[in-house]
């Protein structure tokens, strides 16, 4: 019998999805403590992902919790870094990221025998080379550290950051064959193995709904893996407060927490910090503590495969309605308020995100589904903001990402598959649709949207919004106070181009106002 092994409950995070609230990179030195001291979070990550949070980070909120609080780190609370990718920014900045993790380390020393850093998040992972290529340049930081300060580290162990659909639905062959890497090639026997969900950016490829069944798949077939390895593998679950990036609050916490049974650790970003009423996290975090389950949905391989293929129609649908739309969004993206020190999209400093390799889903799909899946998928690289903006972009000109190509991919299902594996979607599947719609529909205004978007964009997303309301009895308007603030967004000044320099200066910080006020009643940016 496996023993017992316990994984941080509440991970806060420095995701940039606050609307009210800017945290400057010295600031989150602070916001650290807090986490532990105030919410009660059990673990804190910073993020050096498309940040320019400074290297000397790291050790700084290691030193602080130890002067300020009677907590030990490593032991008492969890310090676990988001390191850059080496494929999507760079290996420089990867490496010393590790080096500030050694550093870390090594100061903590000074005050306790536990190591402050263990683990090390990697994002957007998607091959197991990237892993252990990490792993071993993690090894080679420790090496170095031993050599000139004679200190000796555990190497911080990688954890693989899956966000994208394919790698979700992957994510069992992906885990396992790391954890035979880690035996076979770098003689680690793995006690224990963390791998981190992403829902946001999944949802950002391929919507919302199959963002979602992708993840509760991988949750499903990772705790499947779990029996064959002596290996515990703990599951963190990435989420924002919005339906789209994972409808992580109070006010849906029975359902989240029912939806994504199985996860290990649950994320605690900026929005539901700052932008909830007060006392609203705290209680979220203590909701967490009581619900977060060993015990998932068990899928048979029929539904497996039935799944798959439910994905691929949603992912059909949302891509075919995405591809003509990107330029608009980035501009109105712009717009939204940069609520941490982030690096520039693109470029040799920033990165951008590539359009999924559908590969691994099309090859298990049915052949007249998988083709449908091939032709909406874009044909280069789609340039779009981060998930958080993408979200707050939809949602500041009428249409939630949470309605595009849901409605007619719902038929597609019911015609294509049957009207048994229908309600299996609705009721078993995805149970807490409906709650997610319900609140996407608050923010719902056609007319306001249709100045942004084109007329055959519109025209599809006026399928998806009669089947949904048909489908889910679904009779709500737009909040009468974000429907007026939508009305005073001008739709010349978020579409044009250089408007920095061409529109007059009181108009524009009258439309960034504006939008901040939107964000403020939805409560979160994006």
């Amino acid at each position: 019998m496996k023993s017992k092994i316990e994984f941080p409950k509440v991970m806060c995070t420095q995701h940039p999805d606050s609307v009210s609230k800017y945290i400057s990179t010295q600031e989150e030195i602070t916001e650290a403590v807090e986490a532990v001291t105030k919410y009660g979070c059990d673990e804190y990550m910073p993020d050096y992902e498309g940040k320019t949070t400074p290297y000397h980070q790291n050790v700084q909120i290691v030193s602080q919790l130890i002067e300020e609080t009677e907590l030990i780190p490593g032991r008492d609370v969890s310090i676990t870094p988001r390191a850059p990718s080496a494929f999507h920014e760079n290996r420089f900045r990867q490496l010393m990221v590790m080096m500030s993790v050694a550093e870390a380390n090594y100061s903590a020393y000074e005050y306790s025998d536990s190591q402050a850093i263990s683990e090390l998040v990697h994002p957007m992972t998607s091959t197991i080379k990237e892993i252990v290529e990490a792993q071993q340049h993690m090894i080679d930081v420790s090496e170095l550290a031993k050599k000139e300060f004679k200190f000796e580290m555990e190497p911080p162990r990688i954890i693989p950051l899956i966000e994208d659909v394919p790698g979700l639905l992957n994510a069992k062959d992906i885990i396992a064959n790391t954890i035979l890497s880690y035996q076979n090639h770098l003689n680690d026997k793995l006690e224990r193995y963390r791998i981190f969900i992403g829902k946001s950016d999944s949802a950002l490829t391929f919507g919302h709904v199959a963002s979602t069944l992708s993840c509760k798949y991988a949750i499903s077939s990772l705790h499947e893996l779990e029996k064959n390895f002596d290996t515990k593998i703990g599951i963190i679950f990435g989420g924002g407060s919005l339906p789209f990036r994972g409808h992580v609050s109070l006010e849906n916490a029975d359902n989240f927490f029912e939806e994504f049974r199985g996860i290990d650790t649950l994320t605690l970003q900026s929005g539901i910090r700052y932008d909830h009423e007060e006392g609203n996290a705290e209680n979220l975090v203590r909701h967490a503590r009581n619900k977060l389950s060993r015990s998932p949905d068990e899928l048979s391989n029929d539904e497996k495969e039935e799944l798959v293929n439910i994905i691929a129609l949603f992912g059909a649908r949302y891509n075919r309605a995405m591809k003509s739309i990107s330029s608009v969004i980035n501009n109105i993206s712009d717009f939204l308020p940069q609520q941490r020190d982030r690096l520039t999209r693109g470029g040799k400093t920033g990165y951008s995100r590539d359009a999924p390799d559908i590969t691994e889903i099309s090859g298990v799909c049915r052949s007249d589904i998988k083709k449908e899946l091939e032709c909406s998928m874009p044909e280069k690289n789609l340039d779009l903001p981060r998930a958080i903006k993408f979200t707050g972009a939809f949602y500041s000109i009428g249409l939630p990402p949470e309605i595009i190509g849901t409605g007619c991919a719902i038929a597609d299902v019911r015609e294509k598959m049957g009207e048994n594996a229908c309600e299996r979607l609705l009721t078993k599947y995805f149970p807490s649709l409906q709650t997610d719609l319900e609140f996407a529909f608050d923010y719902l205004n056609m007319s306001a949207a249709s100045k942004f978007l084109s007329k055959d964009f519109m025209e599809c997303v006026s399928k998806d919004v009669d089947i949904l309301r048909e489908i889910f009895d679904l009779n709500k308007e737009c909040d009468p106070s974000y429907g007026i603030l939508m009305d005073m967004v001008p739709p010349g000044v978020l579409l044009a181009e250089n408007c920095a320099i061409d529109t007059d200066q009181e108009l524009l910080q009258l439309t960034r106002s504006t939008l901040y006020k939107m964000g403020k009643i939805r409560k979160s940016l994006g």
